[in-house]
């Protein structure tokens, strides 16, 4: 009689990809997404302001010249929100292998997610100004204004949260081709 047997160990057949992929966009939700920084020097002071807009709401306070078109990224900043929260669900149900098809959903979402987003961006920045020539231009940039002992460095662009989401959305690409190479459902 045999007394050794082979033991064949079974692990849960979850898309950990598509888990860690779904993680990273719930934590892009708390992170600030795009931001304006002001640095400088005023007769010798240093002078500094960090401007900042997540996904759920803008600055407090904004000093710049038109605060009404920075108002709209605020206001719709919140639907892209929504998207990220859609990837993540999707992404974490489709880590079942059953469940490929809302895999499949949650990548498409979270790849037009960061695409809005920049052209939400692109559209609050060049509305923004009116035609104004002291104005930042273009979602992401840096200038620098000198005024005789005033010299002031503006730089601006997306923040932390979104290429966390960017990162996401590579991964949610990936865990696609996880699923299919090692999640196959086998036939009866």
């Amino acid at each position: 009689m045999d007394m050794t047997t082979k033991q064949e160990i079974e692990f849960p057949r979850i898309n950990f990809v598509a888990l860690l992929a779904g993680a990273l966009f719930l934590v892009s939700l708390f992170l600030y997404w795009w931001g304006l920084d002001t640095t400088g020097t005023i007769a010798g002071s240093s002078v500094s302001d960090s401007l900042r807009w997540s996904i759920w709401s803008g600055p407090s306070n904004t000093p710049i010249s038109s605060t009404q078109s920075f108002q709209t990224l605020a206001t719709y900043s919140p639907a892209i929100g929504l998207l990220t929260i859609a990837s993540a669900v999707l992404l974490l149900l489709g880590s079942i292998p059953k469940a490929h098809r809302l895999l499949v959903g949650g990548v498409v979402v979270s790849v037009l997610t960061p695409i809005f987003y920049a052209l939400l961006v692109n559209y609050t920045v060049s509305n923004g100004c009116g035609g104004s020539s002291n104005c930042i231009t273009g979602p992401f940039g840096t200038e620098t204004t000198t005024f005789g002992p005033l010299s002031l460095t503006r730089t601006w662009g997306f923040q932390t949260g979104f290429y966390i989401e960017i990162v996401g959305a590579v991964l949610a690409i990936i865990a696609i081709a996880f699923h299919r190479t090692f999640l196959k459902m086998k036939a009866p």
